[in-house]
């Protein structure tokens, strides 16, 4: 019998949560299952110190990458173990993990007992599992959040848009006067010569894709000790909004001369003018400043994921006994 604690997004409507707490406890009747209805982010970190201390066996996550970020920060680096229950909007970090908002979904996820150990990403003291960044996307995440607290319904609209609600604002975005910033980038494994770039943004990934299927990192793991950035230095609107494009249908833009990327463990980043700056990450806003010192946390947390080629690997080893 594990000990599992439940949490729910506390914006999420309480029939919406009565619904899957009906259905967790149906599936999971064998286990001993707690709920948790968050009030505030002192209520829940509160509330997650307690399980840490009480060595609960997994978290569940009910709500999108948000709520997972912010269980996370709370059970780095411990022996719990996360299960993501999809119910947001991009769901990125449930994607990478193949777990769908269906309760056999996570019941395959529970069931077969093979978490992934993943990397964190530590921004000035704030983690991310997924993808994050500074600039005009993160202008875009700060925008869409502002909107989901402030407009009646939005929340609905993203659930009917699914993943073009990302790029209806980024396109958004583009119809402004492009904007760069002088950044100042300390990496040992920074590519160039030169410190300084001008750019409209910088993404930092520990996964694949962000927003659904924008593939901005196609070769980079979430549990191998890296991250990738990839920072944007095109100073002609048409030449980004043409790679945005590329990267949106998965095409090659590695010849791209104006983009500079590199895997690394850690990097500075430094921006030279007078503003600070909003840097966002699993789809929040983490910290605002003018300096980031972003660094791996390898192997931080355990997650739980639905593996089929494993599970059929076990399928095909139990046929092999059974032949001999």
């Amino acid at each position: 019998m594990a000990k599992i604690s439940v949490y729910f997004n506390n914006s999420s409507s309480r029939a919406k949560s009565d619904v899957w707490a009906k259905r967790l406890s149906d599936y999971f009747f064998r286990h001993d299952i707690t709920f948790y209805h968050p009030l505030s982010l002192i209520d829940l970190s509160q509330s997650l110190k307690k399980d840490v201390s009480n060595h609960v066996d997994y978290i569940f996550s009910v709500g999108g990458d948000g709520t997972a970020n912010k269980i996370v920060q709370e059970i780095i680096g411990t022996e719990v173990k996360l299960l993501i229950i999809p119910t947001g909007t991009a769901n990125d970090l449930a994607r990478e993990l193949e777990i769908s908002d269906n309760i056999k979904s996570i019941a395959k996820a529970f069931n077969q007992k093979e978490t992934l150990t993943l990397d964190a990403i530590n921004i000035n003291g704030n983690y991310m599992l997924t993808s994050g960044g500074l600039g005009l996307t993160s202008t875009v995440a700060e925008k869409i959040n502002q909107y989901r607290k402030d407009i009646p319904g939005f929340k609905r609209l993203m659930k009917l848009s699914g993943d073009l609600i990302y790029p209806i604002f980024l396109a958004k975005e583009y119809l402004s006067p492009l904007k760069q910033y002088s950044l100042h980038i300390e990496s040992p494994d920074y590519p160039r010569l030169e410190k300084i770039v001008s750019s409209s943004f910088i993404m930092i990934n520990n996964q694949k894709k962000v927003g659904g299927n924008f593939t901005v990192a196609p070769e980079t793991k979430n549990d191998d000790g890296l991250f990738n950035v990839t920072i944007f230095c095109h100073k002609n609107k048409l030449d980004l909004i043409n790679v945005t494009l590329k990267i949106m249908k998965g095409l090659d833009v590695s010849n791209d001369p104006n983009l500079i990327v590199f895997e690394t463990t850690k990097i500075e980043i430094t921006n030279l003018g007078s503003e600070d700056l909003a840097f966002f990450g699993d789809g929040e806003i983490l910290c605002r400043d003018k300096t980031f010192s972003i660094q791996c946390h390898h192997h931080a947390l355990q997650v739980c994921r639905f593996d089929e080629s494993s599970l059929l690997n076990k399928i095909i080893k139990l046929d092999e006994v059974g032949l001999q």
